[in-house]
């Protein structure tokens, strides 16, 4: 994934730091000040005035809180020393196919999909390859309101222009090269979603045991017989024939294919490899019928002569 993460040192709106001013004649202790890096990047120095610090470093934004109370002939020479309180964090959680989902407190500099999925430990098997980002509507409404942050050459990173992001983004992790800037940008409320796999199944009905669905292993080959096996096996044992109905992409009706259960069993190409959806159904022939209605007139017959029965 591509990185646009704003370098930790350059200062942003929501950092909070400590400035001193030192002037040579104070008396006792230097005092210093907890400032508040606003939305536009500016933050009160007492006396001094307002003094714009976003995309800076400490060092540049206390050169600049001298430069500007010189300029403003309210000191002559001072000694001026911002440091970093804390940096701004935002609140990300992080849900669906990872290992550990859960709402994790990222800094704001470097809070992007890569950064929150890492804090999820990573995607789970069960993962798909589509992702799901909701911004919150607060959020976005304080972004729109934000100053952009720019470096010190006066430039913003692609990530950090102004312009609010759209409330949901959706991700296909294997076209992340062709996302604009910005789309993996993560903000104070996002929620990432990573989608879950849908499951793979087939459907075995007709002759068997135990008609219904069938789970499809993750990551494995589902073979014809393992499927039937998996329906409890045919409720004849004459029974032979299947039609594994398949529907292909682009084309109207399902194919269907034909097989031989003595076949596949016997290590022939019948043992055929599944795919998602496809219907197995064990079919009847005249064999069958006919096995099925001398098993009946047994059962009638042996019912009558018995008394009581």
């Amino acid at each position: 994934m591509t990185r646009n993460s704003v370098p930790t040192e350059w200062l942003q709106p929501g950092d909070t730091i400590e400035v001193s001013i030192v002037t040579g004649v104070e008396e006792g202790a230097t005092p210093k000040w907890n400032l508040l890096v606003d939305n536009n990047g500016t933050i009160d120095v007492p006396l001094v005035g307002p003094a714009k610090v976003s995309g800076l470093t400490p060092t540049m934004a206390a050169d600049r809180i001298r430069d500007t109370s010189i300029q403003k002939g309210i000191y002559i020479d001072p000694k001026v020393m911002v440091s970093i309180e804390e940096k701004r964090t935002f609140q990300i959680s992080v849900v669906g196919a990872v290992n550990e989902p859960a709402t994790y407190e990222i800094p704001a500099s470097n809070c992007d999909l890569l950064t929150a999925i890492t804090m999820a430990k990573g995607v789970s098997d069960e993962a798909s390859r589509y992702i799901e980002i909701k911004h919150s509507p607060t959020t976005l409404s304080d972004l729109a309101k934000t100053a952009p942050v720019t470096g010190p050459d006066g430039v913003a990173l692609a990530s950090f222009q102004s312009g609010t992001p759209p409330a949901m983004v959706n991700l296909d992790l294997g076209q992340l090269e062709s996302q604009p800037p910005g789309a993996l940008q993560l903000y104070d409320g996002s929620v990432v979603n990573v989608m879950r796999e849908p499951k793979r199944m087939v459907s075995v009905i007709g002759l068997v045991t135990k008609p219904g669905q069938i789970d499809m292993p993750d990551g494995e080959d589902l073979m014809l017989m393992d499927a039937i096996a998996q329906a409890g096996g045919t409720t004849l044992s004459i029974a032979d024939k299947v039609h594994v109905i398949r529907t292909l992409p682009g084309q109207a009706a399902p194919a269907v294919i034909e097989a031989s259960i003595s076949d596949a069993m016997s290590g022939g190409p019948d043992n055929m490899r599944l795919a998602q959806g496809d219907i197995i159904r064990v079919e009847e022939t005249p064999s069958t019928i006919a096995l099925q209605t001398i098993r009946s007139f047994f059962r009638v017959g042996f019912s009558a002569a018995v008394p009581g029965i």
